[in-house]
């Protein structure tokens, strides 16, 4: 714990180095967990907290460091599970821009401007909905489509352009389909 605490940035927030003038969303993220996994709470929630707005991007969404021009799905989905783990209330507007990277094609993308969807993002889009009780019906048969067309007949791969399979996609593929499946 005294280690996680040194990784504490500046701000309030947390980095994967030491001595950080700002944090990062995904350091947050494995901070507050492994808090949870020791069994203790995150000391300082509310510093903590405040440095998710330095985060915010001007699309409404979220980055995972305060110098990125938008937002990401991945990171606002990361939001929204910090900001449940602290107790604190959805941020207004999160859900609608989690629909907005929802794909025609089927899946998210990972930005605004990204040319495909792909598994990280909708896995963890479909998290954070499902962590603000949003209705995923609207999107449920193109998303299971989309992650149908990403497995191989042994695993998943990432995207449409990926060929090489990795066990992270297929743990994407199950959190994916298990909030499709509800």
């Amino acid at each position: 714990a005294r280690r996680l605490a040194g990784l504490r940035s500046a701000d309030g927030g947390y980095q994967l180095e030491p001595g950080a003038d700002a944090g990062a969303l995904y350091a947050a993220f494995l901070a507050l967990g492994m808090y949870g996994d020791l069994g203790l709470a995150e000391p300082e929630p509310a510093r903590l907290a405040a440095s998710f707005e330095t985060l915010r991007t001007a699309d409404g969404g979220y980055a995972n460091l305060a110098a990125l021009p938008l937002g990401t799905t991945p990171s606002t989905a990361a939001l929204v599970a910090l900001r449940r783990e602290l107790g604190l209330a959805p941020e207004p507007d999160v859900a609608r821009w989690l629909f907005a990277a929802a794909s025609p094609a089927g899946g998210f993308l990972a930005t605004p401007d990204a040319p495909v969807p792909d598994l990280l993002s909708t896995a963890t889009a479909l998290h954070a909905l499902a962590l603000l009780e949003a209705p995923l019906d609207p999107l449920r048969e193109r998303t299971l489509d989309f992650v149908d067309s990403l497995w191989t007949g042994r695993a998943f791969v990432g995207t449409w352009d990926d060929d090489q399979p990795d066990s992270e996609y297929v743990f994407y593929a199950l959190l994916a389909l298990g909030h499709l499946a509800t």
